[in-house]
């Protein structure tokens, strides 16, 4: 995610070109580069952008052209199935260790170091998936460059500090703090660092190492694509254990006959988190929809204003349904309500896992 990214909107994850009120993203970007459209869709002014990142930690409808940031945790989880720690920077802080001559430059960075433009855009949802894996992760980082930081001045560190603290908080695991970068390893630089080890052992190394390159071992050590193998077949059970529905399903009582739920990336993440660590689900709190079955007369005019299709008809019975792990909160359900029957509400993660909750019955969570 270097500097030659660009960043888009995804209109299906932005509720504002729904209908709803929202401004975070531009409240969020440190440059004032985002305005709306007359549709309400976010511009980004390229001459204005810095290329932060900001608004991706702060909204799924903001991605790069470069990685996603589902496409970034695969890479991560990759790292950790080498059995190595995950090095967490930024640009800034590279650029400043290439020019200081404590790295030979960008490309020469071990593959377990991963940089992106700002920390902050990575949301707490992200760290606290990497948290709940068990991965091994740590930042590294010069705070005071934060200060003086032209890419997100003033709001990178905070933004950034607190994802990582709710994260911290959620799982009771820390995240490290790495004060250098590591380089990429080759066989000649160990050869000339001989000052720990005496002759025999420097080429005992040597023949190990060449052994292992000649056989194919090191190459299946280090194998990128061996390694994704097994983080996509990691995924996909970790997705058919959610249940998610990503197809659609046709539906006689919703608008054209179908129902797609779509799941917002970070609310995917945590999710993931909570299927690895259940019980941290106690510990978050997520603002969610509730209806109020008193008042609600199922005129389902929420489920047609819903953009996740968190409320949908019962296939069935063309009862209101709700699944609380697709609500994203963005009360176009309430403004859409004819009886002032729904509400937005917090409530623990722990109801993201409920059985009751995301199955197929009208009922206030």
């Amino acid at each position: 995610m270097g500097d030659d990214n660009t960043i888009l909107v995804l209109r299906d994850y932005c509720i504002r070109m729904k209908g709803a009120t929202c401004e975070r993203c531009l409240q969020a970007c440190p440059h004032a580069a985002i305005s709306y459209a007359t549709d309400e869709r976010p511009v980004i002014d390229p001459d204005t952008c810095s290329h932060c990142g900001i608004c991706l930690g702060i909204c799924d409808a903001f991605t790069s052209t470069r990685v996603t940031m589902i496409d970034l945790h695969a890479r991560m989880r990759r790292i950790a199935l080498r059995g190595e720690e995950i090095i967490i920077t930024c640009g800034v802080y590279v650029d400043e260790a290439v020019a200081s001559g404590a790295v030979v430059g960008e490309e020469e960075l071990a593959h377990n170091v991963v940089v992106v433009p700002c920390i902050a855009t990575l949301s707490p949802e992200f760290w606290t998936v990497l948290l709940a894996e068990g991965l091994t992760v740590s930042v590294a980082c010069d705070l005071e460059l934060c200060e003086v930081c032209t890419r997100a001045p003033g709001l990178g560190e905070p933004l950034f500090s607190h994802a990582i603290a709710e994260a911290e908080r959620w799982c009771e695991t820390a995240v490290g703090f790495s004060e250098y970068l590591p380089q990429k390893e080759n066989i000649v630089r160990g050869l000339a660092n001989t000052e720990s080890l005496d002759r025999r052992s420097v080429f005992t190394n040597f023949a190990t190492d060449v052994t292992d390159i000649t056989s194919g071992r090191r190459r299946l050590r280090n194998s990128e694509t061996l390694q994704k193998f097994y983080e996509q077949k990691e995924r996909a059970r970790a997705r058919a254990q959610l249940q998610l529905n990503d197809v659609g399903q046709l539906n006689n009582f919703a608008p054209m006959g179908r129902v797609k739920q779509t799941m917002w990336p970070k609310r995917q993440l945590l999710l993931e988190a909570l299927a690895k660590k259940p019980e941290i689900a106690d510990r978050i709190t997520v603002a969610l929809s509730q209806t109020d079955l008193e008042l609600c007369s199922n005129n389902l005019a929420c489920t047609r204003a819903c953009p996740t299709s968190a409320r949908y008809p019962d296939p069935q019975t063309g009862l209101l349904t709700y699944d609380a792990r697709y609500c994203i909160a963005c009360g176009l359900c309430v403004d859409a309500c004819p009886t002032d029957a729904v509400s937005i509400v917090e409530d623990s993660a722990a109801i993201l896992t409920s059985d009751e909750l995301s199955s197929t019955t009208t009922t206030t969570p």
